[in-house]
């Protein structure tokens, strides 16, 4: 999540918030998530004062997740890892944030209150000091039951123009995402066959107006996000669906999963 505006929030490369912090991923990466980082409200217990996260998304300093990145759709890409983990608690303008870096080359600045938990700022490896986002991007926002909402803005990680450059729309489009949490009891079921539960689940939906092919015309193409954050684990799995009638765009759908 760069401090620009994608992920995923927590969650990435661009994508997921949860994979890190939703926004438009570190700068000068092009691979998706968004991922984000994500979940709850502040518990810090007095034997382990370094986890700033709660039930839904511990961070717990020392902890690391590495998530099997797959792509489907016109245009095949290479399968991916990335892998995340829990720096030191740091301060960040005199007030405590929990710090997660991507293997990609990027540290996401996470507050984590009452409220939810919002990213608030990222710093690129080779930068000494974070760049804080204009706008504070929510990973996951309380109260964390079915129905509650929030927006944040998005770009198209997976969309990409056929014939003209730069293909990625990802660098000249943007959307804003309405996130719901959908399901508070829901269960998941990885590719190493073992199943997580309880889980929130998390669907993010934006449309982008694109001139998809002389035919079409302009098209409302819808982007859906969802995440899946499990009690006690944190994000396990990761979505990006991006369809575009076939024409002058490709698109596909991104798929995430933790590897325990």
């Amino acid at each position: 999540m760069s401090a620009r505006t994608p992920t995923s929030r927590g969650v990435l490369p661009p994508l997921p918030l949860a994979v890190e912090g939703r926004g438009e991923g570190p700068r000068a990466h092009t691979s998706p998530i968004t991922i984000a980082a994500t979940a709850a409200t502040l518990l810090l217990t007095a034997c382990n004062p370094s986890n700033q996260g709660n039930q839904w998304f511990p961070l717990r300093e020392g902890d690391e997740q590495t998530l099997a990145v797959h792509y489907t759709g016109e245009e095949p890409r290479e399968p991916e890892q990335w892998t995340l983990r829990v720096a030191q608690p740091a301060t960040f303008q005199d007030q405590p944030v929990a710090v997660r870096h991507h293997a990609a080359g990027v540290s996401y600045y996470l507050k984590v209150d009452e409220q939810g938990i919002r990213r608030i700022a990222s710093r690129p490896d080779i930068d000494n000091e974070p760049t804080v986002d204009a706008e504070p991007i929510w990973v996951l926002k309380a109260p964390y039951q079915v129905g509650t909402e929030w927006t944040t803005p998005t770009v198209p990680y997976l969309i990409q123009r056929r014939n003209e450059h730069p293909r990625d729309l990802k660098y000249t489009h943007k959307a804003q995402m309405t996130w719901r949490i959908e399901a508070v009891d829901d269960s998941v079921k990885l590719a190493d066959g073992s199943t997580h539960q309880p889980c929130l689940r998390v669907v993010g939906q934006a449309r982008l107006n694109l001139y998809t092919d002389p035919v079409n015309g302009f098209t409302d193409v819808p982007l859906i996000s969802r995440e899946w954050y499990c009690q006690g684990e944190g994000l396990v799995k990761f979505e990006r669906e991006e369809k575009v009638p076939s024409g002058f765009l490709t698109g596909g759908v991104l798929t995430a999963e933790w590897e325990p």
